[in-house]
């Protein structure tokens, strides 16, 4: 009998929860998901696992039994893995992030690379958090910057939080802006909801004025006069210029910004960028 992998993880997972749906998120599956490799792993066996007559989730006696072997095989299994990254030479690392901050990252992470593995390819994905999310889950990313909320991973670590800034045209007069004509980036996403808030608590009228996906058409938008963009300093170009509490523009809430990492993914050359951005921003600082 060749017991699944993925299905002995849920299996522990659940254990360590009590909850299929807690154990999905753990594992960063869908409820649906763990329920089809439990029922595979019980079809295997030939007997359930769990008791889920009596409201909690427990396990039966075949499932007490599978415990400690289920830890025995996943604990060899990781072992491997880790045998196999340390003589992996596979050097192709696909890393995705917010354009956003691909300035204050890339600035200080690229020359690192540089120096500690030049042999490094990287291949970098600019997406907002949910497709990110999804390119981990789906195998395309091996590490990604996440801004905001992560739902389904959990085993994302705190990287930094940074401070927005309202970004405009150098030369605005924001008393004749009324409503405030906005340039959102990625339309129903975390930051747009995040600008949109922080002008609603403000009770600042605002109309939309322009979506892209495109965080330089957003940028080329507010020094159009288009409308205010949201960024990071970073940002800020020639002819344009941060607006902040002096131009009567609300605070933005911080932006918190996690690394996760494809649990798969253990190469040589992913565990060495991963180390390298956790050591360049372990100040909590971007």
């Amino acid at each position: 009998m060749g017991m699944d992998i993925d299905a002995l993880k849920a299996f522990l997972a659940i254990t360590e929860t009590g909850s299929f749906t807690a154990a999905g998120q753990k594992v960063g599956r869908t409820q649906s998901a763990v329920s089809q490799q439990i029922k595979k792993l019980e079809t295997e066996i030939g007997r359930p696992v769990f008791d889920r007559g009596s409201g909690a989730v427990r396990l039966t006696q075949e499932g007490r039994r599978l415990l400690g072997p289920a830890r025995e095989v996943l604990n060899a299994h990781n072992r491997a893995l880790e045998a196999f990254a340390l003589t992996s030479g596979g050097g192709r690392v696909a890393l995705g992030m917010s354009e956003f901050f691909l300035e204050p990252v890339l600035s200080r992470l690229l020359p690192e690379i540089r120096n500690a593995a030049p042999d490094i390819e990287l291949s970098l994905w600019t997406e907002a958090t949910p497709q990110l999310i999804g390119g981990i889950r789906d195998s395309g990313l091996d590490l990604a910057l996440l801004v905001g909320d992560t739902p389904g991973m959990p085993e994302a670590v705190p990287l930094f939080v940074r401070d927005a800034v309202w970004i405009g045209p150098e030369i605005v007069d924001l008393q004749q802006m009324d409503p405030l004509p906005v340039i959102l980036w990625g339309e129903g996403s975390d930051y747009a909801r995040t600008i949109q808030g922080a002008l609603e608590r403000a009770g600042r009228r605002y109309r939309v004025a322009m979506t892209t996906k495109s965080f330089g058409a957003m940028m080329a938008a507010a020094r159009a006069g288009i409308g205010i963009a949201a960024g990071l300093a970073e940002n800020v170009e020639a002819g344009l210029r941060v607006l902040g509490p002096e131009a009567g523009m609300p605070h933005i809430r911080t932006l918190k910004v996690s690394l996760a990492r494809r649990p798969e993914a253990r190469s040589k050359a992913v565990r060495e960028v991963e180390r390298l951005i956790m050591r360049l921003f372990a100040d909590g600082t971007g």
